[in-house]
């Protein structure tokens, strides 16, 4: 069986007022379209797995945690160069924004060490 050991891996981890709770769907909406428009499925540089998800803790903040899995870390480089040569997109503008607006819990990339299930 297949599993993302050795790919890339980029994250963000936000932390936003309930009241920024539909800018931050819109935001994630927005993110998932260019996504789709723009990084490539096969190769190297392939976006094998892609998530955002959400909750509400016990605070009423809003928690967004974005997950993108490559098939290896040139996939995150590749996705760096995808979103400056897109600068001009507000997709791009939108989410940085929006992240600014929210407490940063954790954003960066990583390399997978451990994967199970990935087909």
């Amino acid at each position: 069986m297949a599993d993302y050991t050795g790919g890339g891996h980029f994250f963000v981890a936000l932390k936003c007022p309930a009241h920024l709770e539909p800018e931050g769907d819109a935001v994630f909406a927005h993110h998932v379209e260019w996504m789709a428009r723009t990084h490539p499925r096969e190769g190297d540089e392939a976006l094998l797995q892609y998530t955002v998800s959400k909750r509400t803790d016990d605070d009423g903040n809003v928690l967004f945690l974005l997950s993108e899995i490559y098939a290896t870390p040139a996939g995150v480089a590749n996705h760096g160069r995808l979103a400056h040569e897109d600068e001009d997109d507000s997709r791009v503008h939108d989410l940085l924004d929006f992240a600014h607006k929210c407490e940063g819990l954790g954003w960066g990339s990583s390399e997978v060490v451990h994967s199970l299930w990935a087909d």
